[in-house]
């Protein structure tokens, strides 16, 4: 058996508690409701929990677990799963198992993801940006301008992450930016748009990152970023449901 995925119980009264497990049976093997599993967690320990329900397909067969469920008149199933035999994907459900410990592919590139940001400086640590806590409204100064080489820089298009959301553009009023889209050198990495609040709206940057840019070690990275445009199709087993500006705007309305 392998699990490839989990999902937290959807009814508040087990929230943290009930999880979805979205498992494979190889060939032969077999689960019953009952059945005691072995669930691997990230620790490699593992744990032993009795599965409650198999391939749960309305809201009311999860009455077996929720309160909510059981007492909510929602429909179930009238012949609920109760045997599942391999090669199969199925869908079973295990109480008082922590979320975010049962050790899958997803999780463990999570935590590889957490590793690696605490390891890089965001140098748009901002609340109004999805980027961080701080607020870009303590970091303006009027009059204040880099050198040209620190927007060249800035302009780059190496990808880090990208959000697909929307949010408010911290200096105008009604207006919505897409995403956040966030860049990277590999060590420092900004929102997309950090070279247009330099120069639109005075945002002050961090001077270790402008002594880097001014250093010689960063002209290599210009070189190779800098005039090209980042695209989706670059982007294996990604779908592109965005245009290939992928809303970006331009300076004079931004």
């Amino acid at each position: 058996m392998k699990i490839h995925s989990v999902a937290g119980s959807p009814y508040e009264d087990n929230e943290g508690d009930v999880l979805n497990l979205w498992i494979e049976l190889y060939n032969g093997e077999q689960i019953a409701v009952g059945d005691r599993i072995s669930i691997e967690m990230m620790d490699g320990s593992f744990l032993d929990r009795e599965v409650k329900i198999i391939a749960p397909k309305y809201a009311g067969d999860y009455a077996v677990v929720s309160e909510k469920a059981r007492n909510s008149g929602w429909a179930r199933s009238d012949t609920p799963i109760t045997r599942k035999i391999g090669p199969c994907l199925c869908d079973v459900v295990v109480v008082h198992v922590p979320y975010h410990e049962v050790k899958t592919e997803q999780e463990i590139a999570l935590r590889k993801w957490e590793k690696e940001m605490e390891s890089r400086c965001c140098i748009t640590p901002y609340v109004e940006l999805r980027c961080g806590d701080e607020s870009i409204y303590d970091y303006v100064r009027k009059d204040y301008s880099v050198p040209d080489k620190v927007i060249k820089y800035l302009q780059t298009q190496k990808l880090y992450y990208m959000c697909p959301g929307i949010y408010q553009h911290p200096f105008r009023e009604g207006v919505r930016l897409l995403g956040p889209y966030v860049y990277t050198d590999g060590y420092y990495y900004w929102d997309r748009d950090t070279w247009k609040y330099v120069l639109k709206y005075g945002l002050v940057l961090p001077q270790e990152f402008i002594d880097h840019v001014m250093s010689d070690e960063s002209t290599a990275f210009i070189e190779e970023y800098y005039g090209k445009t980042w695209r989706f199709e670059e982007r294996e087993n990604l779908l592109n449901l965005l245009p290939d500006d992928h809303g970006d705007v331009d300076l004079n309305d931004f």
